[in-house]
């Protein structure tokens, strides 16, 4: 008769580390390729928002566009790259986006009775606004985006 063999305590041990260590580095690859993966969307998405953002504000009257120069008011969009608004009409609670438009000064002709022919402006998308529904993430901290564009009277 043959005795049965089992496995040593010493093989189960080593099989075990070398499955551990496996799915060790499995979550680690999988960790990496969705972070790598969620900030590929955000740039897609922060830049389709900078161009439709910049398609809209062409379209604008000269004098509501020198309005909102004028006003530094900051636009939001959400995550999925929605414009939410101006400041003072939603809340900024639900953006991820944030644009400023800003008067372009070293290419813009500023004159002092408004009789200027074009208006070359600075577009700037920051993100993320917040993280995890904290304060305001600092300027300094947050990806940028700058468009330049030019409104004519």
């Amino acid at each position: 008769m043959k005795s049965a063999r089992s496995f040593s305590l010493v093989e189960v041990v080593v099989a075990i580390g070398v499955f551990v260590a496996g799915v060790v580095a499995a979550v680690a690859l999988l960790s990496q390729t969705t972070n790598s993966a969620s900030q590929r969307l955000a740039v897609a998405t922060a830049q389709r928002v900078a161009e439709s953002s910049a398609v809209l504000v062409q379209q604008l009257p000269w004098t509501d566009a020198l309005a909102r120069v004028d006003s530094g008011a900051e636009v939001f969009a959400n995550r999925e790259g929605n414009l939410i608004g101006w400041v003072d009409t939603v809340s900024e609670n639900e953006g991820y986006y944030i644009m400023t438009l800003t008067r372009d000064t070293g290419t813009s002709a500023v004159t002092s009775n408004g009789s200027e022919a074009y208006m070359a402006l600075q577009l700037e998308l920051r993100w993320p606004l917040r993280q995890d529904g904290a304060a305001r993430v600092a300027a300094e901290n947050q990806e940028v985006i700058r468009r330049r564009l030019v409104i004519n009277r």
